[in-house]
């Protein structure tokens, strides 16, 4: 079954969703809730995650930002090194897609900062434009 983690995009009708297949799910909400220190929060993801989503907008300040921060910059070496270590990749088949899967959660993190940085920065006015949708959001990785 596929799952969800959805990142805040800075518009709050519109999120980055990243799709991944129970394991890698699984994993990578590990990971966020490692970076909840919000007890009432860490217990709102925890049966979240039970449910197959993760809403990282939900996540209150600084929590949100923090846990952003560390899918951008922790979550590649955690992937090289705790998901898809040397002696798990040497026996895949073409290993490079799946850790460039994995890994993408960690640009739409990139992403999804840049984003609420820019949109921080528009005037208020100017966030209620009708705006063009891009042409995806999201990034399917199941497998």
């Amino acid at each position: 079954m596929t799952k969800l983690v959805s990142l805040p995009s800075g518009r709050p009708e519109e999120n980055l969703d990243w799709f991944a297949t129970s394991a890698l799910f699984e994993d990578a909400a590990a990971f966020v809730l490692r970076y909840v220190t919000d007890d009432r929060a860490r217990r709102d993801l925890t049966a979240d995650v039970a449910s197959g989503y993760v809403f990282v907008d939900r996540l209150p300040e600084p929590d949100r930002t923090t846990v952003l921060t560390a899918l951008r910059d922790v979550f590649p070496g955690h992937v090289d090194t705790e998901i898809y270590p040397p002696r798990v990749t040497s026996l895949m088949d073409d290993p490079e897609t799946f850790v460039a899967r994995a890994k993408s959660l960690a640009l739409l993190a990139g992403r999804s900062l840049a984003l609420r940085e820019a949109s921080a920065a528009v005037p208020d006015g100017a966030r209620d434009r009708p705006h063009l949708p891009s042409r995806s959001n999201s990034v399917n990785n199941g497998m």
